[in-house]
C-alpha cells in the first residue's frame, strides 16, 4: 500500500468515528455545514451583484454602445457620416439624434428637462417603445396630434400638435396624462415687437415610458428627430449617433476605431474633429464604483469561510488529541511523519470539498428560486422591481477554488502538529 492510500484510508476511518468518539463526528458535521453555508450565501450574493449591474448596464446603456459626436456640438450632412460608420464590419446599426435643453411649462408648473430627438425606426425608439406604459405605440410620437386647446377667449379648438414622450416620474410631479398639452421653452430666442423672447411651442403628450431610472423619467423626453431639428433650428443637423455594436465587451476598441476611421481620411469625410465615446467610458465611474463593492462584498463574506475554517481546525486538533495513542503506534511500525500529517490534510480537504459542493448547489438552488419566484423590491429605488439573478460559471467556480484553498489552508497546523508526536513520549504512560 502507498504512502498517500495509506493516509486515504486512516484519514476516512478518522473522519466519521463512532462511539466513543462521536462528539468529533458532530464538529466535522458542522465544519462541513459552515464551509456550505459560507459558499452558498457567496454564491448567492454574487449572482445578485451580477443581476444589478447586468440590469443597469440594460436600463443605462441599452444597445447604444458606442456615442458618436463632433467638437462644435453639431454634426451636418449625417446622412454620410451615418454610412460611414454603418460601412465598418463591427457596426450593426448607426441611429442619428439631436439633444438639448429645454424649459417643459404646464399649468403654472414649469421643469428644466432634456429633449431628445429620435427617428422613428431607431433603436432608441424602440428601447423606449418597450417602456411605454397602457399598450401605447411608439408610432404616435411620430405623426401629429389632434388635441383639443383652449383659446384665449375660452373657446377650444382642435389643433394638430407635435407629439412628445415624458417619464413616469415627470408625469407625476406635473400631473401630465396622454393626450395633454404641454408647452416647451428653448433656451434660444427670437426677435419680437417686444425685444427677445424665448422661443416656445405646444406639444402634446403621446406617452408616458417607464424605465425603472427615476432621474432619467423625470429630466427627459423624447420627441421626433424631425420636429426637434425645426424647434431648436438646427436645419438638417444632428446632435450625434447611437451606435450599435456586435460585440458589446469589445466597445472601446471600436469606439477608437470609429474615431480614427472618421478623422483620418479613410471615410472620405472633411473637417474631422469626431470623438467616439463607449458605453464604459461614458460611465466609468459606476462601473467601477460596482466593481469594487462586488470585489468588497466577496472579500467580506469570504470571511464566513474563513470562520468555518476555525471550526475545521478545532475538529483536527481535537482528532489529533484522541488519536496520539494512533497516531505514536504507526509511528513506530514506520508510518513518516509526511504520511501522518496527510492524515490530517485528505481529512481537511475532505470537509472542504464536501461543503464547497453542498454549498455550490446550495447556491445555485436559492439563485434559481430568487429568478424564478423573484423578490420584490421598493419602485423607484432599484431599476428593477424585483432583485435580479445573473448566475456566471466563472463566479461559481472562483468561489468554490477559494472556499476549497481556504480549507486546505486550514490543515495546516493540525497536519503539522500531528507528524511532531513523539511515539516515545505518547507510548511511555500506555
Amino acid at each position: 500500500m502507498s504512502s498517500l492510500s495509506f493516509s486515504k484510508k486512516i484519514a476516512m476511518r478518522y473522519l466519521w468515528s463512532k462511539r466513543s468518539e462521536a462528539f468529533i463526528t458532530i464538529i466535522t458535521v458542522i465544519a462541513v455545514l459552515g464551509v456550505a453555508l459560507g459558499v452558498m450565501v457567496l454564491n448567492v450574493t454574487m449572482s445578485i451583484m451580477s443581476g444589478f449591474e447586468v440590469e443597469l448596464r440594460k436600463k443605462i446603456v441599452g444597445n447604444n454602445h458606442v456615442q458618436v459626436l463632433r467638437a462644435g456640438g453639431v454634426i451636418r450632412d449625417w446622412q454620410t457620416v451615418s454610412k460611414a460608420i454603418a460601412s465598418l464590419p463591427e457596426v450593426k446599426s448607426v441611429n442619428a439624434f439631436t439633444q438639448h435643453q429645454a424649459l417643459l411649462s404646464t399649468e403654472g408648473r414649469s421643469r428644466g428637462i432634456i429633449i431628445r430627438g429620435v427617428e422613428k425606426d431607431s433603436v432608441t425608439a424602440k428601447e423606449v417603445a418597450g417602456y411605454l406604459e397602457g399598450g401605447v405605440k411608439i408610432d404616435d410620437l411620430f405623426v401629429p396630434q389632434n388635441v383639443e386647446v383652449y383659446l384665449s377667449n375660452g373657446e377650444k379648438e382642435v389643433a394638430e400638435l407635435s407629439g412628445v414622450v415624458v417619464g413616469r416620474e415627470l408625469a407625476r410631479n406635473l400631473s401630465l396624462f396622454r393626450g395633454e398639452t404641454l408647452s416647451l421653452l428653448s433656451p434660444q430666442v427670437a426677435s419680437s415687437p417686444f425685444g427677445l423672447v424665448p422661443r416656445f411651442k405646444r406639444f402634446a403628450v403621446t406617452g408616458i415610458y417607464k424605465s425603472g431610472m427615476a432621474g432619467c423619467e423625470e429630466s427627459l423626453a423624447y420627441v421626433s428627430l424631425e420636429n426637434a431639428q425645426k424647434f431648436f433650428r438646427t436645419g438638417d443637423a444632428v446632435t450625434g449617433f447611437d451606435v450599435q455594436v456586435h460585440d458589446v465587451e469589445n466597445a472601446p476598441q471600436i469606439a477608437k476605431k470609429i474615431r480614427d476611421f472618421l478623422n483620418n481620411g479613410e471615410s472620405g469625410l472633411r473637417g474631422g474633429g469626431y470623438y467616439a465615446e463607449d458605453w464604459k467610458n461614458r460611465n466609468s465611474e459606476l462601473w467601477e464604483a460596482l466593481k469594487l463593492e462586488e470585489t468588497v462584498y466577496f472579500i467580506v463574506l469570504l470571511l464566513l469561510i474563513v470562520l468555518a475554517s476555525f471550526t475545521i481546525i478545532s475538529a483536527l486538533i481535537m482528532i489529533v488529541i484522541e488519536k496520539r495513542k494512533d497516531i505514536a503506534v504507526m509511528r513506530t511500525l514506520g508510518a513518516t511523519t509526511s504520511s501522518v500529517a496527510n492524515i490530517f490534510r485528505f481529512q481537511g480537504a475532505i470537509i472542504g470539498a464536501l461543503g464547497t459542493v453542498l454549498g455550490t448547489i446550495g447556491g445555485y438552488g436559492l439563485a434559481v428560486a430568487l429568478d424564478k419566484y423573484g423578490f420584490q423590491l421598493p419602485e423607484n429605488v432599484f431599476p428593477t422591481t424585483t432583485v435580479p439573478v445573473q448566475m456566471s460559471f466563472m463566479n461559481f467556480l472562483i468561489v468554490g477554488l477559494a472556499a476549497f484553498l481556504i480549507c486546505c489552508l486550514s490543515t495546516i497546523y493540525p497536519a503539522w502538529r500531528a507528524s511532531k508526536l513523539a511515539p516515545s513520549e505518547v507510548l511511555r504512560y500506555e
